[in-house]
């Protein structure tokens, strides 16, 4: 999996002309603060209540942002590969 496979599988903003914000927060080294914080952000959604479970669809986003961070900083492993 590459960069471009990862912003277009996550995301319905994904354009095919012009400068993509995402593509300024990687290279501004600000990826890793992004992605982490919307990873907190869809974790913790919709939790006001203790017990209440966390949503597949948020659960699809945090794995996509973590994917992010494995891609953009090189980690080998299963987004990696």
């Amino acid at each position: 999996m590459n960069w471009d496979d990862i912003k277009k599988r996550g995301s319905h903003y994904h354009k095919t002309t012009g400068v993509e914000p995402i593509d300024l927060y990687k290279d501004g080294e600000m990826l890793r603060d992004f992605a982490l914080a919307n990873i907190m952000k869809y974790a913790f959604r919709n939790r006001r209540q203790a017990r209440r479970q966390v949503k597949i669809s948020d659960i699809i986003k945090i794995k996509h942002y973590a994917d992010m961070i494995l891609v953009a900083y090189g980690v080998k492993g299963e987004a990696g590969e």
